[in-house]
């Protein structure tokens, strides 16, 4: 019976090393993907500092139980304790940013936050060299584990005290979430939370021999808590994956399980298949490294083909194909706004006006050949305000009724709402109304507030007047990409809330196509079709502020902007003087002018500059690294100009912000 009991126990123990492991895999897969997202704010960020501490922890605790002498074992736990003592403050550090994002700022918050980080580093470096807070392991103890020191229940107290403060601070983000989106994903975060404190808490130091073996029954225990853990990460990291992104929801979800799929799954499985064959009897009488490398090699090879074969199917799931927009659009639906991408944006507006004006609803109606239509409502909107919205008379004016005293800003008294008309940029089209829930009888908003209702208004007209176009325009989508990525980043500035919608579009996402390790690749595919073709025509290039700023130029031509940037780019490589097709100077700015602008052949360039094909290249590389940064430097350039023209109009009085 005892001989049974050692089994069972050993086979608990190998599916906990698996469980431990598959965690340490995906949190390291986590952090990595969450690398090139560090620039897009703090969220990202510090969601991958808490991740890093998690697998810390997890991997200290994994090498313990394989560690073959006890210093070694002590040195591991030890040093995954800085992971235990760090985590509260990285968890608080993200609750603070999540509510921060709602629009709740706070100073004391900030110094808390320090504060916390401040303490966790103090219970990390007693830890690390001292036992006043954990003691070294029992020689007795047959698996490795720090003993409770003195101060270990301070530590207990800090680190499930810490724990609910950043509970209580994500919940009070829900509750600040005005959108039904918002706060299903605000909702889901919320119980996810619970996943660092649950996993990473030595909870054997409260109780127990510390020379004693694990219980029989506490193995399951072990096991389901590990499992549960591994769930709320998943879950957790699938909600604040789309904080800071400019892609739609569809596009960030498939990003991320297309990554999931192809890293973390696949190292799990490969992992498993380690275990199983080096713990299976020996097969066909050959050796187990033997059998090893060909059952790895296999499993991959089978997994990425998998994952290849099946790749439509999964996407066809992920994205939601069945949505009619999808079907049309599903080639450009990285750039495009849907009609639920429009109702999100249109949502966050809406709520951040009920947060302004501290009014309980407020909704959008559209101008359609059947009269107005409901576009997007936030909070109760009376039945009877939606069945009389066709009745409402609109104003409609022409050019000669726009006047440098604009009276789009106006307000008329409809029933119990306060009315806003909607124009287009140029003043002359009625695209619909923004209403709110009147507060008095007549409107009696401050000149603070009307400068922000102003803001919203406009950003909800040229939602909108988009919408418009590209149902007019799909055929020549071309021309108005730049528009839609400008509204893609600003409805991104409210994922969790309203009030980041107020803030002027930032300059994050071009910094972000900048710093991409792709970039000079992409000016390379720009240059090598720069006549014409889908390397031009659909490059990422195309986003940049310089290549906007040069539409007007060339009639509203992006492919024509971005052809003028390159060219203006390999005009910079000229040196002074004659030109010469020998000497060592001209030799970058003669590859680029005879290959790309000229269109001519590898080896009509080579002879002409008396040099071998494979210098060519070698030196065709230099020069395309050489436009790539002088791209870069016009971007950044032109970049800083515009946040020179906007920055006296993006202060917003911190006043207005509620709470």
């Amino acid at each position: 019976m005892v001989v049974t009991g050692d089994i069972i126990a050993q086979a608990f123990g190998y599916l906990n090393d698996v469980l431990q492991s598959i965690i340490v895999i995906f949190g390291a897969a986590v952090v990595l993907y969450n690398v090139p997202r560090l620039s897009r704010g703090v969220v990202p960020r510090v969601f991958a500092t808490l991740i890093s501490f998690v697998v810390l922890v997890y991997l200290a605790e994994l090498l313990v139980s394989r560690a073959v002498a006890v210093e070694s074992a002590e040195f591991l736990l030890r040093l995954g304790w800085i992971g235990i003592a760090m985590v509260p403050a990285a968890q608080f550090h993200l609750s603070d940013t999540l509510l921060t994002t709602t629009g709740k700022l706070s100073r004391r918050r900030h110094r808390l936050v320090v504060l916390g980080y401040l303490t966790g580093i103090g219970f990390a470096l007693v830890g690390l060299f001292s036992d006043l807070v954990v003691g070294s392991p029992s020689p007795e103890a047959a698996v490795p584990r720090l003993t409770g020191g003195p101060f270990f229940p301070l530590l207990a107290v800090y680190f499930w005290g810490v724990a609910f403060a950043s509970i209580y601070n994500v919940w009070r983000a829900r509750q600040r979430c005005l959108t039904t989106t918002t706060r299903r994903r605000m909702t889901t975060t919320l119980f996810a939370f619970m996943a660092a404190p649950l996993g990473v808490f030595p909870y054997t130091l409260l109780f127990g021999d510390p020379t004693a073996d694990m219980p029989l029954f506490l193995w399951p225990v072990l096991i389901v808590g590990n499992f549960a853990v591994s769930l709320l990460f998943a879950v957790l990291t699938s909600q604040l994956v789309y904080v800071g992104s400019v892609s739609p929801d569809r596009i960030v979800r498939v990003r991320l399980y297309k990554y999931m799929a192809r890293v973390p799954l696949a190292a799990t499985i490969v992992l498993l298949v380690f275990v199983l064959v080096n713990r299976a009897p020996l097969l066909l009488g050959l050796h187990r490294e033997v059998v090893l490398g060909f059952a790895v090699v296999a499993t991959v090879m089978i997994v990425e083909w998998i994952i290849h074969q099946y790749k439509k199917t999964f996407e066809r799931a992920f994205q939601l194909e069945d949505d009619p927009d999808v079907r049309r659009i599903q080639a450009l639906s990285e750039r495009l706004l849907t009609t639920s991408d429009l109702k999100q944006f249109l949502e966050s507006v809406l709520a951040a006006t009920c947060e302004a004006v501290r009014t309980p609803t407020a909704f959008v109606a559209g101008l359609t050949p059947n009269g107005p239509r409901l576009e997007a409502v936030v909070g109760p909107l009376d039945g009877m305000a939606s069945v009389e919205l066709q009745k409402l008379s609109l104003p409609v004016r022409g050019l000669d009724d726009v006047s440098e005293d604009d009276p789009v800003d106006n307000f008329f008294v409809w029933g119990d709402y306060w009315i806003q008309p909607l124009y287009n940029e140029r003043s002359d089209i009625l695209l619909g109304i923004l209403g709110m829930k009147a507060r008095a009888p007549e409107p009696d908003l401050t000149s603070d507030e009307l400068e922000i209702l102003s803001r919203l208004r406009i950003q909800a007209a040229s939602a909108l007047e988009d919408r418009i176009l590209q149902q007019e325009v799909f055929a020549a989508v071309e021309g108005i990409l730049p528009g839609i990525i400008a509204l893609q980043e600003r409805r991104s500035a409210a994922t969790f809330g309203g009030l980041p919608v107020l803030t002027a579009p930032s300059a994050m996402a071009h910094e972000e196509l900048l710093q991409d390790p792709e970039f000079g690749n992409m000016v390379r595919e720009a240059l090598t079709h720069y006549w014409g073709g889908p390397k031009l025509t659909e490059s990422p290039l195309l986003q940049l502020e310089v290549v906007q700023r040069e539409l007007e130029d060339h009639d509203n031509n992006p492919v024509s902007a971005l052809r003028a940037i390159l060219a203006e780019a390999i005009e910079q490589q000229k040196p002074d003087g004659l030109r010469s097709l020998t000497t060592t100077e001209w030799i970058l700015y003669n590859i680029l002018d005879l290959k790309f602008v000229q269109g001519r052949r590898v080896r009509d360039v080579a002879r002409r500059l008396a040099m071998s094909e494979s210098d060519l290249y070698r030196k065709q590389r230099v020069a395309i690294e050489n436009v790539a940064r002088t791209i870069a430097t016009m971007e950044r350039a032109t970049l800083d100009e515009n946040e020179a023209i906007l920055e006296p109009s993006a202060t917003i009085d911190k006043s207005l912000i509620p709470g």
